[in-house]
């Protein structure tokens, strides 16, 4: 039996519903679909109050913005059944199978994360572009590459765990907004001993957004990040601890810093370019790291 849980904020979840009602339809076993919309404006409350239309499928309003983490935690309680199914509200499955695909496994594992894609093909909209390029070349792992970091490749926007093992960890609402849920659940994983698999299931992210709201939501991520780190919740196994620390070792983080300062304006019209050099993107996010850990 599979509870399938969704929050939504401001997004069209009518086509990506009705498909996993069509595939739950398919399964010889009980499937909930339950979505939660997070204080969404009217319009989007309105386009998705006919998923409750579609078979096996429920939704609740919070009229307040509950957040990511405790979002996900309130529709685990709503939830029924053992087996849960965590998926992001703008996501597209690439496989009539992706219930299936996961029935397949999961008697097996603790945790299972099948993956996050994004189209092949580059957005028409090129304020768009480098949300489209960052998260194709950092966030679409093919299986193999995630296997050999299970648990610093685990995404939230895609992933089966077992209800008990859900009940011992949760997502850790004091972090606000966007931006490494996903890491301190992974580690808090490690710490208890479970068991995260990773499988070829993969979601398609279609929910990409122009440039200034990714780097917004990416500086939001980076101020978790150092919550985290501060609180020691946090090692060197994420990239940008690693990084952090060795230019800290080096007494180089505050030249950086100073450089990225007095740069932005550079930094930001390379990354709105064809050709966006990450490492930019990289020392933006560590100059910005360093001033969170500074408490400014």
């Amino acid at each position: 039996m599979l509870s399938i849980l969704i929050p939504i904020y401001n997004y069209d979840v009518r086509p990506f519903v009705k498909e996993l009602s069509n595939q739950a339809e398919e399964l010889e076993f009980d499937v909930e679909i339950i979505c939660m919309d997070d204080a969404s404006s009217m319009d989007f409350r309105t386009l998705n109050a006919e998923i409750v239309n579609y078979k096996n499928v429920r939704c609740v309003q919070s009229e307040e913005n509950l957040g990511r983490s405790a979002g996900r935690n309130v529709l685990v309680d709503l939830s029924r059944y053992e087996n849960l199914l965590l998926l992001d509200c703008d996501g597209k499955c690439t496989s009539e199978k992706h219930l299936k695909n996961y029935a397949a496994e999961w008697d097996k594992y603790d945790v299972i994360c099948g993956g996050r894609v994004y189209d092949e093909e580059a957005p028409d909209d090129h304020d768009l572009y480098f949300h489209w390029f960052c998260g194709s070349l950092r966030e679409a792992l093919l299986v193999g590459q995630r296997r050999l970091n299970p648990y610093k490749s685990f995404m939230t926007n895609n992933f089966l765990i077992r209800k008990e093992v859900y009940a011992k960890i949760k997502m850790d609402e004091t972090l606000l907004g966007y931006g490494h849920e996903d890491t301190l659940f992974a580690q808090e994983l490690k710490r208890a001993g479970f068991i995260i698999s990773h499988i070829d299931n993969p979601i398609e992210h279609i929910g990409i957004e122009t440039k200034d709201v990714f780097m917004k939501k990416s500086a939001n991520g980076v101020k978790n990040l150092a919550q985290l780190i501060k609180a020691n919740q946090a090692d060197d196994s994420i990239r940008l601890v690693r990084f952090y620390h060795k230019m800290n070792r080096w007494r180089l983080i505050g030249v950086i810093s100073i450089l990225v300062t007095q740069f932005d304006k550079n930094i930001q019209q390379s990354l709105a370019g064809p050709a966006p050099n990450l490492m930019w993107f990289d020392f933006w996010k560590l100059s910005l790291l360093h001033k969170y850990m500074k408490g400014s």
